[in-house]
C-alpha cells in the first residue's frame, strides 16, 4: 500500500511539472506572432551589428543595449521578452516552431534583397 501513494505520489508530482503555454501564458507572456516579429528584428540588429562598417563606429567594450530599439518599438521590456523565452525553453516544441518562423521570415526577406524584388518597404519594416 505505501508503494501504491509513493508511486501515485511521485506521478502527481511529475504530471504538476509539466509546463504549457496555456498554463504560463499570462501578461508577461508576449503573444507568439509579436515574438516572431520581434526575434526577427534582434537578428537583424545582430546582423547589422556584426558588419564591419558597424564594428568600426562602436568599441566592442561599448554597453548600448541595441535590442533596446526593438523592444520599444512592440512595447515589450527585456523583463516580458526574457520571461517569454524562458517560458519557451520549456516547450521545445513550440520553440522550434517559433523560430521555423522567424527562419521563414528572415530566408523571405533575403531572397527578396538578392532577387531585387523587394515586396515590403522600409515603412513594413519599422512598424
Amino acid at each position: 500500500m505505501k508503494r501504491f501513494f509513493a508511486f501515485a505520489f511521485l506521478f502527481a508530482a511529475f504530471l504538476s511539472c509539466k509546463d504549457d503555454l496555456t498554463k504560463i501564458n499570462n501578461k508577461n507572456i508576449i503573444p507568439k506572432e509579436e515574438f516572431v516579429d520581434i526575434l526577427v528584428g534582434i537578428h537583424l540588429i545582430d546582423m547589422i551589428s556584426n558588419s564591419p562598417n558597424f564594428s568600426r563606429k562602436y568599441k566592442p567594450d561599448d554597453t548600448v543595449d541595441i535590442n533596446q530599439s526593438v523592444f520599444d518599438k512592440y512595447h515589450v521590456t527585456r523583463a516580458q521578452f526574457d520571461t517569454t523565452v524562458s517560458a519557451y525553453i520549456r516547450q521545445p516544441e513550440a520553440y522550434i516552431k517559433i523560430y521555423d518562423e522567424v527562419l521563414l521570415k528572415l530566408n523571405y526577406m533575403l531572397d527578396t534583397l538578392k532577387n531585387n524584388t523587394p515586396q515590403f518597404s522600409r515603412e513594413t519594416i519599422e512598424q
